[in-house]
């Protein structure tokens, strides 16, 4: 077969489709749109899930007169001028492709008009067809785009569409995301002509939340807000309390552009590493703003991603200004809010979303993996529990009443199989591993205790290390980090000093670089937690010892005093778990 030109309406379809491949794609161009033309008040409608009709309408500023010619053109726009504009793009659209694209497999109606006019103007296209070319109309000054008969000539494209309920939920998605970047404008949803959401215009983000999923998420909600004029992070995140079972409240911005990136949604992950269940995901409006120039939204053709100059600093920018958020705001409630801490359910009936994991690219142990055992003898002697996790002596065999803020008064009652702690409170009963909870509460106690300095080596190492990308990068970011590190040649490096938490807790220091060189991204807090974890877990109460009633009293009294999250161990699992007293009563037809 020969080589050929296409023809241009076969071209045409095949970029229209990249663009345009559901209706949410179509809303989320034209929201678009309508913010570059500075609107205040916005309106989508979808009918039949944006299969048989679509429209945006905002107040914004309107397309000219002048311009209508070129409005449905391929690569019309009026967002750039040169190549040298796509350095430093500010606007949504810039590409001049989204309204071609459109019209292409629709029937599309353009109604719009300027401030200064004395009258609108109306075009209509179906497919090749113009149907109406400059037809004057009565129109309030902003633009109404509405879209019809989507795929009507493209039927191959149409069966990949999904049932309507679900196409509306995609574009109810891409609603949420704008009305929540843009919390101080007015917006409206309506769903086959009834109104889903009418938001005005809110005094900030955390109010423009509880609007949409019309829950009292205050107290559960920290704002932040940090960096400098190239690059500042704020937004909302959810304490410990409130999570679910999928990330899609999970949004992120950059530059005001909803987008999918790995890379920070797993720094905002490990934000929340030990405060959350990994198959449970927190609340976070993130938005990031950052100059231009070290950014480019070019390389997706709908712009859902983005490349960063530098995504390791965007990383460590992002986790470190997460987990100080919530470290500032340490809480130990609402275990009931969860559906691990739920007596209703078995978690291994349950379907989650696979966990967020710290993998480098080669087939290396994880850090917990690399630390050699500190202790042989892994056994603590029960005489040691008091030693270990506080002095005070309860001197009593019987239950006593203690009292904690979200669970109130509670009561010791036993220890099942010698390994679970039983509570009970006045509406509910507490199941708690013994061992996890001795393990977090060693691990918390060794954090605070923490000795972050430099120890020379009595006797330098030098050793290979080949095909790792950046590699005078990631040794200038380990020497800020209490190593001293010099490279000889290309791919020999000598390390004449290590963190002295490497010598309390001795590590195979070949190992742990080979592991950690190969990582996106070099994170001290990370291997800490390794080096704390591992030694936790060694030093801690087993599960099978059995105690006594004080020492179990000082257990849990410990936990509650030392933990700031009582939700999971180091590990990621939950070791608190909830019995509601009806659900007891309800087995016994009470």
């Amino acid at each position: 077969m020969s080589i050929h030109k296409l023809p241009d309406y076969v071209i045409n379809r095949l970029k229209a489709w990249e663009i345009v491949d559901k209706p949410a794609a179509i809303v989320k161009e034209l929201i678009e749109n309508a913010l570059d033309a500075g609107a205040t008040k916005l309106e989508v409608a979808i009918n039949d899930g944006g299969k048989s009709y679509l429209s945006v309408q905002d107040n914004g500023s309107g397309i000219e007169l002048s311009d209508m010619d070129l409005v449905l053109e391929r690569y019309a726009t009026s967002k750039i001028q040169t190549d040298e504009d796509l350095y430093q793009l500010s606007s949504y659209g810039f590409r001049g492709e989204a309204l071609a694209s459109i019209a292409e497999v629709s029937k599309t109606t353009i109604l719009t008009k300027t401030k200064y006019a004395e009258i609108g103007t109306k075009l209509i296209k179906k497919g090749w067809e113009l149907v109406t070319k400059h037809q004057p109309v009565g129109f309030d000054h902003g633009t109404l785009v509405s879209v019809e008969d989507l795929f009507f000539n493209v039927p191959a494209r149409l069966k990949f569409l999904k049932s309507a309920q679900t196409e509306f939920f995609y574009c109810y998605n891409i609603f949420v995301e704008a009305a929540l970047w843009h919390f101080d404008k007015h917006r409206v949803m309506k769903k086959n002509d009834k109104i889903t959401f009418d938001l005005p215009p809110a005094r900030d983000l955390k109010e423009r939340i509880e609007a949409i999923f019309k829950k009292d998420w205050k107290k559960n909600l920290k704002t932040f807000d940090a960096g400098d004029e190239q690059l500042r992070l704020s937004g909302v995140v959810s304490d410990a309390s409130l999570r679910f079972g999928s990330g899609e409240n999970i949004k992120i911005y950059v530059n005001g552009r909803p987008i999918q990136d790995k890379i920070i949604r797993k720094a905002l992950m490990d934000a929340y590493s030990r405060q959350i269940t990994p198959w449970e995901y927190p609340l976070v409006v993130l938005m990031i703003d950052i100059d231009p120039k070290m950014v480019d939204v070019n390389v997706h053709p709908g712009k859902l991603q983005v490349k960063f100059a530098d995504s390791r600093m965007i990383y460590q920018k992002v986790y470190d200004t997460l987990a100080e958020t919530l470290g500032n705001n340490k809480i130990a409630h609402s275990f009931q809010h969860s559906s691990a801490f739920s007596g209703s359910s078995s978690l291994g009936q349950q379907r989650f979303s696979s966990p967020t994991t710290f993998a480098p690219s080669a087939n290396l142990p994880s850090v917990e993996q690399l630390f050699a055992e500190s202790e042989k003898n892994t056994d603590v002697s029960l005489s040691k529990v008091s030693q270990i996790f506080g002095n005070e002596d309860l001197h009593t065999d019987q239950p006593q009443a203690f009292f904690h803020s979200e669970i109130g008064e509670y009561q010791v009652v036993g220890q099942l199989r010698n390994s679970y702690i039983v509570l009970q409170s006045v509406d509910a009963l507490y199941y708690i591993d013994q061992h996890a909870l001795a393990e977090r509460i060693a691990y918390e106690t060794m954090k605070k205790e923490q000795n972050l300095t430099a120890e020379t080596l009595l006797q330098p190492l030098k050793f290979e290390i080949t095909h790792i990308p950046h590699l005078s990068e990631k040794i200038a970011e380990l020497n800020q980090l209490w190593f001293d590190i010099a490279m000889l040649g290309e791919n020999v490096i000598v390390i004449y000093a290590i963190p002295h938490i490497f010598v309390v807790y001795p590590v195979d220091i070949q190992l742990l670089f080979n592991h950690i060189l190969y990582l996106e991204t070099i994170s001290f807090d990370h291997l800490m937690d390794g080096v704390y974890a591992t030694k936790a877990c060694k030093t801690s109460i087993k599960a099978g010892h059995k105690l006594s009633l004080p020492q179990m009293q000082q257990l849990v009294k410990d936990g509650f005093e030392k933990i700031p999250w009582l939700f999971v161990c180091q590990h990621g699992r939950p070791f608190f778990i909830r019995v509601d007293k009806k659900e007891v009563d309800k087995m016994f037809g009470r």
